[in-house]
């Protein structure tokens, strides 16, 4: 646990290590926060996520590990359940400041006298309270020595002097508590970075791409994308991320605040919940669902564009002519323009006929002007294509990407267009190629009022995506008993709302490849749908949320198990019906133990005829 703490604090620090740093004042730039929320709380929870992975640890032997990073033992100075902080900032030097804001009893004389106990010793104490102690050798430390610095409940830790008083100075300017939910918290300010290292990072990213084996091109696309992520990261200016254990999840909070009167900013703030529209696509039998609203989008177009046109800038001649970027980019331009914010999405099982199915929803303001100019994405699409591959400085591939439109149709006056999307393979790759994969899509374009639904599945899919965007009244993705289960009191202004049933996903594809291939790998996926469920809102910032049941975690260690003790039996006599599988979390029921593979002949029945 003690390496894991130093991995995450060393990754926080990690732009700003190799980098020439700006003189620091007595409040230093704080770079980003480590925030453990009660030593014993998060020991606790660490016993509870090894457990379900099927490797259980002691809560005790994990509360030492935690307390023997600081250098002592649990009840000796730091208050089991107070919040322990980790702060790394600058310091005016190439490896940046970090420093450790332990919360301590009886103004940490309790917590300095155990590390008398344990060998340490105090070498020198200014009158301001700055102490210097230094460490035995076989401490195991991170730091050798440690300079302290009593703040009545607070002792402030650091590796320098300097750095400790650094640290003092920026305590005052540091949130109460990070604003997500969990018994550990990490923050990135990624503002505080590119105001900081801004042209350095771009030098160091710039050089990186001008090795003389790139193409001419690759400095200036460097360039570019170096700019783009500095921009980005100025719009930011903080992420965070919670991660705890409760109510038999394990579960993720995250926030990503934007900076004050930024384009970030405005855009967020026109979030909103999704239309009604976006549930046509919510299909019952769904693998993957997730319904969004994207906000006003028009807000994002001028910085979008600009980086666009950039980025067609740098592509050679060859392989795209200037006059068809500039048609190109005008092109996309009317084309984003019609976009009204709201999207969904949903993966549907899959069939011999139909290895991919997919639905998706896209609001619009005006359907059938965006329909005006399909022949012209075709067109674009197929020209693009052809000169990437065509360019000198790619190599020959054995393989040729066409997009065509077909015979458009109508389903209960509703204009159906086919895009028709295949591969076109060279008689060596032809050979190779998987029958079981398809050379060849068919993708739907139902132009609904308000917006475009396309389906890959048939046009028996795209259909019952029509009646239900027409008859109305299909249940939002925030109603299925699966969501509710997860949120039973879901947050406000949710605008995002996703679901993955991961274990019935990967058994259905692995079903796919038994059925053509006559193994048993579907076998393997534990019982259950392995729900995921996610959802995002907007609270001074986007906020998200993530649940993972530990029943789940538990159902993945106990068929690993099974796996391995099927694995060992030939050759060591050991009996795989004999091996117990992994305890569940308390108050849930263990995985059901696995069904025989089935013979090679039989397809997996989660696969859809």
């Amino acid at each position: 646990m003690k390496k894991c703490n130093v991995l995450v604090l060393s990754a926080l620090v990690l732009c700003a290590a190799w980098l020439p740093a700006p003189a620091a004042d007595d409040a230093p730039l704080v770079l980003g926060v480590l925030e453990i929320r009660g030593l014993d709380t998060l020991a606790a929870s660490a016993f509870e996520l090894s457990k379900a992975a099927g490797a259980p640890q002691p809560k005790e032997l994990i509360s030492m590990l935690l307390y023997g990073a600081l250098g002592t033992l649990p009840g000796m100075g730091i208050p089991a359940e107070a919040t322990v902080r980790a702060v790394a900032f600058q310091n005016g030097t190439d490896q940046g400041g970090l420093a450790v804001l332990l919360p301590v009893d009886n103004e940490g004389a309790d917590y300095l006298s155990t590390l008398g106990q344990n060998g340490w010793k105090n070498e020198s104490e200014t009158p301001d309270g700055l102490l210097h102690y230094v460490a035995p050798d076989d401490a195991g430390l991170a730091w050798s020595e440690v300079y302290f610095l009593k703040r009545g409940a607070t002792l402030v830790a650091a590796k320098t002097a300097r750095d400790a008083r650094l640290a003092d100075a920026a305590k005052p300017g540091l949130p109460p508590i990070l604003p997500v939910e969990g018994d550990v918290a990490i923050q990135i300010r990624p503002a505080a970075l590119a105001d900081a290292f801004g042209p350095q990072i771009a030098e160091q990213m710039d050089k990186a791409f001008k090795d003389p084996e790139l193409p001419a091109n690759a400095a200036a696309m460097g360039e570019l994308y170096a700019q783009s992520y500095l921009a980005a990261a100025r719009q930011t200016a903080e992420i965070v991320l919670g991660l705890g254990v409760a109510d038999g999840h394990l579960n993720l909070h995250g926030r990503l605040a934007p900076a004050a009167g930024t384009t970030l900013a405005a855009w967020l703030d026109t979030l909103q919940a999704p239309g009604a529209a976006t549930a046509a696509v919510a299909l019952p039998e769904a693998l993957a669902v997730e319904t969004a609203n994207a906000g006003n989008l028009d807000l994002l177009a001028p910085v979008y564009f600009r980086f666009l046109e950039k980025l067609m800038d740098t592509l050679p001649a060859e392989v795209l002519a200037p006059e068809k970027r500039q048609l190109y980019v005008e092109h996309e331009k009317a084309c984003f323009a019609q976009l009204a914010g709201d999207v969904a999405f949903a993966l549907l099982p899959p069939s011999k006929e139909f290895p991919l199915r997919f639905a998706e929803y896209v609001g619009l303001k005006d359907s059938a002007a965006l329909r005006a100019k399909l022949t012209d994405t075709v067109q674009l699409a197929n020209d693009m294509f052809q000169a990437m591959m065509a360019a000198e400085t790619n190599a020959p591939l054995p393989l040729k990407v066409q997009f065509a439109l077909a015979e458009p149709r109508e389903y209960r006056e509703i204009a159906v267009d086919k895009m028709v999307y295949s591969l076109e393979l060279g008689s060596e790759l032809a050979a190779l190629w998987p029958p079981a994969i398809p050379s060849k899509f068919e993708i739907e374009l139902a132009w609904v009022p308000g917006g475009v639904l396309a389906a890959v599945g048939g046009p028996a899919l795209t259909e019952s995506l029509v009646d239900r965007a027409l008859d109305g009244g299909a249940a939002p993705l925030a109603t299925w008993p699966a969501w509710q289960a997860a949120y039973p009191d879901p947050d406000r202004n949710l605008v995002d709302f996703s679901h993955l049933a991961l274990f019935d996903l990967v058994r259905a594809y692995l079903g796919l490849v038994d059925a053509n291939v006559g193994s048993a790998y579907a076998a393997y996926v534990p019982e259950g749908s392995g729900n995921l469920e996610s959802c995002s809102y907007v609270m001074d910032g986007a906020m998200s949320r993530l649940r993972i049941p530990l029943a789940d975690i538990s159902a993945i260690a106990a068929k690993i198990q099974e796996v391995q003790a099927k694995a060992m039996a030939p050759s060591s006599g050991v009996d795989a019906e004999s091996v117990e599988p992994a305890e569940a979390p308390a108050g849930d029921e263990p995985a059901p133990a696995a069904e025989e593979p089935a013979p090679a002949a039989d397809p997996a029945p989660a696969v859809a005829e």
